[in-house]
């Protein structure tokens, strides 16, 4: 992984920071905060995990369907939780889900611009 120059982050007035990221082979160039730097890359790692474990189980080979099933597998395990889980833990999992999905969709801004 590489980082490239600071940029501004579109939606804020924090700085931001440019990484190269590997999911399944393939790069993506994300821009986050500092503060978000970790959980980012932590959502990189499960969800290049997940995508790994779905190709190695299937006979899916375009990246578009291998990224669906690897988000309906996580969101089947989120959901599973919540029949096994107490509540504290479901509402833990919803609060972390939020910052995640907060975060990758800053992240994800910049990519917009591309296409």
């Amino acid at each position: 992984m590489t980082q490239s120059a600071k940029a501004l982050h579109p939606m804020s007035n924090s700085v931001s920071e440019r990484i190269d990221v590997q999911i399944l082979d393939r790069t993506y160039q994300l821009s986050c905060t500092p503060d978000d730097k970790a959980m980012l890359l932590e959502c990189v790692a499960l969800v290049d995990a997940r995508m790994r474990q779905v190709k190695a189980t299937s006979r899916l080979q375009g990246v578009d369907r291998i990224a669906v099933m690897a988000a309906l597998t996580l969101a089947r395990d989120v959901l599973a939780s919540d029949n096994t889980g107490a509540s504290g833990e479901k509402d833990e999992a919803v609060q972390r889900i939020a910052a995640i999905t907060k975060v990758l969709d800053a992240a994800l801004i910049p990519q917009e611009k591309l296409f």
